[in-house]
């Protein structure tokens, strides 16, 4: 089983966010989607394999094909500073306070049970993911924002689902995945991503270089596009020359931020040379 996940911090639990109204504005919303495979899910049976005939969770279940849409309405807030979370999202307005006084969240789950051997195509369900994100926005006026806890960044609601809107069924890089760029005490250019493992992918760091922050923004932004359309096919070893004067090393490795996570390093070389050919970084630019 995998899963894609995200959370939808709410002023308050909203009763017009119901499974069947969500169902219509997907229905709505989203035309492309086969809608015979669109439907009322059922609540997952517990550990016993027993569903609850009296379930009082308040779970919202929907299908399509083999993917079961769960949302779990839950009356407290997540327990992250969403202040600080907002302070770093770029897509998070500065003029627009952050939603410290919301009192609930919505877990929103897409999970593919399929047996039938093949890997879950996990950028088409955070598609899917963000579909059924951007209906529940339409559908409730209660949700303050849209928080990708595996990037830990926050989205604005109507700005997710105008995104949504407009590059759905592509995949949202964007919105899924969050770039950090800045300086270390010493002065030194850092950058990193977070978020890509929803994705079924590596995440990217820069421990230093001595490009400007948009020069390392544009890259993080390039390889996190590239990885998302092609899959992991940068490996560990490759080099990304950006000039005939430098080359970047790939090098897998323990996270600088959380060592207990693997990570892809860029390492940067200098060499007297150019190599002829075009490296992985060239071809990934034309």
């Amino acid at each position: 089983m995998s899963a894609s996940l995200a959370m939808l911090l709410q002023s308050q639990l909203d009763p017009q966010l119901t499974a069947e109204a969500l169902l219509a504005q997907m229905r709505s919303d989203w035309p492309d989607l086969d809608q015979s495979l669109l439907r009322l899910g059922e609540v997952p049976a517990d550990g016993d394999g027993e569903k609850d005939a009296e379930d009082d969770s308040g779970m919202l279940c929907l299908e399509y094909a083999d993917n079961l849409i769960a949302l779990m309405p839950i009356p407290v807030q997540i327990g992250d500073d969403v202040d600080q979370i907002c302070a770093h999202s770029r897509l998070w307005p500065d003029a627009t306070p952050a939603p410290v006084g919301y009192t609930a969240h919505t877990i929103v789950t897409v999970m593919r049970f399929g047996n039938d051997g093949q890997d879950t195509n996990l950028v088409a369900q955070a598609a899917l993911l963000s579909r059924v994100l951007a209906s529940a926005i339409a559908v409730s006026d209660s949700i303050q924002a849209v928080y990708f806890g595996s990037a830990n960044h926050v989205v604005l609601p109507g700005l997710f689902r105008e995104l949504a809107q407009a590059t759905l069924p592509e995949p949202l890089p964007i919105a899924w995945v969050a770039i950090n760029v800045g300086t270390r005490p010493d002065g030194v250019m850092t950058g990193h991503t977070r978020g890509m493992d929803m994705l079924g992918l590596m995440d990217i760091e820069i421990p230093d270089t001595t490009d400007s922050a948009e020069g390392v923004f544009g890259r993080l932004t390039g390889i996190v596009d590239y990885l998302v359309e092609n899959g992991m096919v940068i490996s560990d070893g490759d080099t990304l020359g950006a000039t005939e004067e430098e080359r970047i090393r790939v090098v897998y490795g323990p996270s600088a931020l959380d060592p207990e996570r693997e990570v892809m390093r860029l390492v940067s070389e200098e060499i007297p040379q150019a190599k002829p050919g075009k490296s992985w970084w060239s071809r990934l630019l034309n």
